[in-house]
């Protein structure tokens, strides 16, 4: 519940933001921000060799020193400052933005920081005011984007402000909740312990640099070989998509915690198994769900030329459904500290994904991104069923599994059937998979009434 307010509650106000943006900007002014984002997301973690994961795992443990992990992690992020000069002479390469280098800059160092103390405050398992930190910093950035790009009418440079200064409003909040500020001290480091967190998170930059191919190597793909207008649209389509592993990563924030706590109980297998079949039968409901309202919804939720995004969605809803069930089975790494798992599934799932965009890309377009999205993340979750086998064999021999992938796969197809007709044809499957997962959604209906009830 308290991860569910602070990330439903910022990822509610991203959402909305979606249009604010499609009216400020044109399609190749947020195709340009849409890259920047894209770099950004890949260059925080290398600039500090992804410690704040390791901040977190490692302050998780029993005798866990927190005070000295944080130590640790702020180092590594000043040490980033310095090595992140790089960004400037790497921006002037590329045409697009190199006029912006200094704001790639600021918004790659910001960004790391305010995850590095977010990830503190996880860590010291303060939940409360990490979710808090979740909600400040997404209404941080509405405020912002609505006085730079509404009021002052800033375009890109706006955009890029109203998230530099959110990231450093949320670094100052969590530094200050979590105490981090203790931890400003090159002296007295724990080198063995440097050097175990720095074994666990360097595997996890190539694992990074693996999902920014899968996840955003294809705008920029699509940048070079369709256009910059073309990326804003497709990256719009991936809005809605993201919304079903948003609201799973929800709950799989807080699996986390529980899972770590459960290694090597007997009946480990069969808990797991429990939780990841619930855990099916709601996220193709939640994708079944998107896929059938999504054509009506954009509609109304975007400016008429961004509209078009609604042929590349039902790809990207396909592979973000299993791309949760393999985010799910990666907790399994997470608890065993096993960082290698995660860049081999990544890798896998990212070489595939380039072959598939350099082929897919200049035959069909956009829709050779989309696709090649998708059946990426398809290989991922199978990688990772049968990799993951030596903690817990997770079964997929189920109606949840079976019968949701039949009719999530069938209703995105009828999206092309782009009539009354289609659209009566989907509602009805949607309707029989709220009827077949019954027994997954029906008790925790009553669970929530009963609780309701007591209040």
């Amino acid at each position: 519940m308290i991860f569910t307010l602070g990330n439903l509650g910022s990822k509610l106000i991203s959402f909305f933001l979606i249009p604010l943006y499609t009216n400020a900007l044109t399609t190749t002014e947020y195709g340009v921000v849409d890259l920047i984002a894209t770099v950004g997301t890949v260059a925080a973690p290398v600039l500090t060799l992804n410690i704040c994961e390791s901040v977190m795992r490692f302050a998780l443990d029993k005798d866990a020193n927190k005070d000295k992990i944080t130590q640790i992690g702020t180092n590594l992020l000043l040490i980033g400052m310095v090595v992140g000069l790089v960004i400037f002479p790497i921006c002037h390469s590329f045409n697009r933005i190199s006029q912006y280098s200094v704001f790639v800059y600021f918004y790659v160092i910001s960004l790391a920081a305010s995850q590095l103390y977010l990830c503190d405050l996880r860590g010291k398992e303060l939940l409360v005011y990490y979710s808090i930190g979740n909600v400040l910093h997404t209404f941080f950035i509405a405020a912002l984007n609505i006085l730079f790009l509404v009021v002052f009418k800033g375009g890109i440079e706006g955009y890029l402000n109203a998230y530099i200064i959110a990231n450093i409003l949320t670094a100052t909040y969590a530094l200050i909740m979590g105490k981090g500020y203790r931890s400003f001290s090159f002296s007295g480091v724990d080198k063995k312990l440097l050097q175990r967190m720095i074994r666990y998170s360097i595997v996890l930059i190539p694992n990074s640099f693996m999902w920014w191919i899968m996840n955003s190597s294809d705008r920029v793909m699509v940048s070079s070989m369709v256009g910059i207008a073309a990326n804003g649209i497709y990256a719009v389509s991936y809005k809605l998509p993201t919304l079903v592993s948003t609201l799973t990563t929800i709950f799989n924030q807080a699996w986390s915690y529980s899972a770590i706590r459960e290694e090597g109980t007997e009946d480990e297998n069969e808990y797991n198994n429990k939780i990841f079949r619930t855990l099916i039968g709601i996220v193709m409901l939640i994708g079944i769900g998107l896929i059938t309202f999504m054509k009506p919804f954009l509609s109304i939720y975007v400016a008429k030329e961004y509209y078009v995004a609604w042929k590349y969605t039902p790809f990207l809803t396909v592979g973000c459904v299993y791309l949760t069930l393999a985010t799910f089975m990666a907790t399994s790494y997470t608890v065993h500290k096993d960082s290698f798992g995660y860049l081999f599934s990544g890798m896998f799932g990212a070489i595939f994904n380039i072959v598939m965009n350099l082929a897919l890309i200049p035959l069909i377009g956009v829709y050779g991104a989309a696709i090649a999205t998708c059946i990426s993340y398809m290989l991922v979750f199978v990688f990772r069923l049968f990799h993951t086998r030596k903690y817990i064999r997770y079964n997929i021999k189920n109606k949840e599994f079976i019968v949701g992938s039949a009719i999530l796969i069938l209703s995105a197809c009828l999206m092309f059937v782009d009539n009354l007709f289609g659209l009566t044809l989907q509602c009805a499957l949607m309707l029989i998979a709220i009827y077949s997962f019954s027994d997954v959604w029906s008790p925790m209906l009553k669970k929530l009434l009963k609780l309701k009830g007591k209040q």
